[in-house]
């Protein structure tokens, strides 16, 4: 998947360049709302997180460009179980399990920029490797009726750096819109969402007796607000 993909960009990006007459680069920051989408994916809410990286735009034509850029994203997910079982003699138990993951990527989108006055629209695939991750457990039980000894009231945080069960590189596409405030600034949104799965299968049926936490089938979803600054033409 790497290599296809490798040589792509490196042939759009030397075909660009033999005909670009005014390479421009950039930097660029903003703010990323992440979640997790998909099969088994309970109670999924946003996490805020930062991006920033730098920008290459190459002319193809009057109103189309071609952005290649670099980028760190920072995403990850808020995810919530709820539920009630029984424990010894007779004994319900409420429970409610939270667990918050902070992924660390670093990102290289592909994008077609199509232009018309100060507004764009951009498109196109996005290879990203992840760096880092963090994970939150965090168990509140709170028993209803009875005594349990194995399971006392209140909440147990745990957490995990660096866990393996996640895969390294994620291939996924970027859609966005924005606005020229000058020759110089840009402001856009964008849509960004991973094609294939954040996590490894895992190996048991449940990861704890409070309730499944599988997400095989979890997806990377994200929006982005970022603010671009373009240095003068080469």
């Amino acid at each position: 998947m790497l290599r296809p993909f490798t040589l792509s960009l490196l042939g759009l990006l030397v075909t660009s360049t033999l005909h670009a007459q005014h390479v421009r680069f950039g930097v660029k920051a903003g703010l990323n709302a992440s979640s997790y989408v998909g099969r088994e994916v309970p109670n999924s809410r946003f996490r805020l997180g930062p991006t920033a990286g730098v920008l290459m735009c190459l002319p193809l034509s009057p109103h189309v460009d071609l952005q290649p850029e670099l980028l760190y994203e920072q995403r990850g997910a808020s995810l919530r179980y709820t539920g009630r079982f029984e424990g010894v003699d007779f004994t319900t138990i409420n429970y409610t399990r939270t667990i918050r993951t902070r992924l660390q990527y670093a990102s290289l989108p592909l994008l077609v920029r199509v232009h018309h006055g100060s507004w764009f629209a951009l498109a196109g695939p996005q290879l990203s490797y992840l760096i880092a991750e963090k994970r939150t457990h965090q168990e509140q039980i709170d028993i209803v009726f009875g005594y349990d000894p194995f399971f006392p009231n209140g909440s147990s945080p745990q957490t995990e750096r660096n866990p393996q069960d996640y895969h390294r590189t994620e291939l996924g596409y970027v859609l966005g819109v924005g606005y020229e405030l000058s020759p110089y600034w840009r402001v856009e949104g964008r849509y960004t969402a991973g094609a294939t799965k954040v996590r490894q299968p895992s190996q048991q049926m449940y990861d704890t007796v409070y309730g499944p936490e599988r997400l095989e089938h979890a997806r990377n979803s994200s929006l982005q607000f970022q603010v671009s600054y373009l240095l003068s033409s080469l």
